[in-house]
């Protein structure tokens, strides 16, 4: 006869036992055991076990469920939550060259955040946490728009008008006689007249006979050599022209 070795990969099937037969082993053991005999027929007792079971496997899964639903729910307000911002202007009343802080009232952070003026960006460094700062160049409509990570974004526009980069310029000089007459203009913050200084080419101060700032003319008399001159306007930006004196 040919020896058939078994199969490692075959599992051998567990004899069922029936309830009588389960039973009797159950009261030999308990009465081997010492214990009190069973009152209650085996196969109660295995549904009872079935029942138990699949209740605690329902509940898992209405736990589950529910865990489930609520990580769903919790997802969509995350992804609903609005951006929400605010601007505000860091000038002092009566100044120039604004800055602009935005504030950002979200806790979701931020992907991006967006300034620009006429299609051209804006300048933008964080001075704090979701706290930027913008410091426009020129005059125009601000565009502000922030994106969240959530998808979420706000444009908000704020008008700038305070901005004022360029220096004081000289319209014109001539000479009359004795007298020398600078014009001067700055079509944004205006003259600083009180800044004005003039110093000959060896440092010493030389005085303006008048100032009429309504004209912009600036008189000097007796000039005998060149000097160099110095304006500001209330924003800061300075002038520096040298009158080069020529006989007319």
């Amino acid at each position: 006869m040919k020896n058939i070795s078994p199969n490692p990969f075959h599992k051998s099937s567990t004899p069922n036992l029936d309830i009588e037969t389960a039973s009797r082993i159950l009261e030999q053991a308990l009465k081997s055991a010492g214990a009190e005999p069973n009152s209650i027929p085996l196969d109660e007792l295995i549904a009872n076990c079935l029942y138990h079971k699949r209740k605690r496997l329902f509940q898992k899964t209405v736990f589950a469920g529910v865990l489930v639903f609520l990580c769903l729910l919790a997802l969509l307000f995350v992804l609903s939550i609005p951006a929400s911002f605010t601007i505000q202007n860091q000038m002092a009343e009566g100044g120039f060259n604004p800055v602009y802080n935005i504030i950002l009232d979200s806790f979701i952070p931020a992907k991006s955040v967006y300034a620009a003026i006429d299609g051209r960006p804006v300048p933008l460094y964080e001075t704090e946490t979701n706290v930027y700062a913008a410091e426009p160049a020129s005059n125009g409509q601000m565009e502000v728009a922030v994106t969240l990570i959530n998808g979420q974004s706000k444009t908000e526009y704020v008008d700038v008008t305070a901005v004022d980069r360029d220096s004081p310029v000289a319209l014109d000089c001539c000479r009359e006689g004795s007298f020398v007459y600078l014009y001067l203009s700055d079509g944004l913050s205006g003259i600083d007249y009180d800044s004005l200084q003039a110093v000959s080419l060896t440092g010493e101060p030389v005085t303006p006979v008048s100032v009429e700032p309504q004209s912009g003319c600036v008189t000097f008399s007796n000039l005998e050599a060149t000097i160099n001159v110095y304006v500001s306007d209330l924003a800061g930006n300075r002038l520096q022209l040298i009158l080069s004196l020529t006989d007319s």
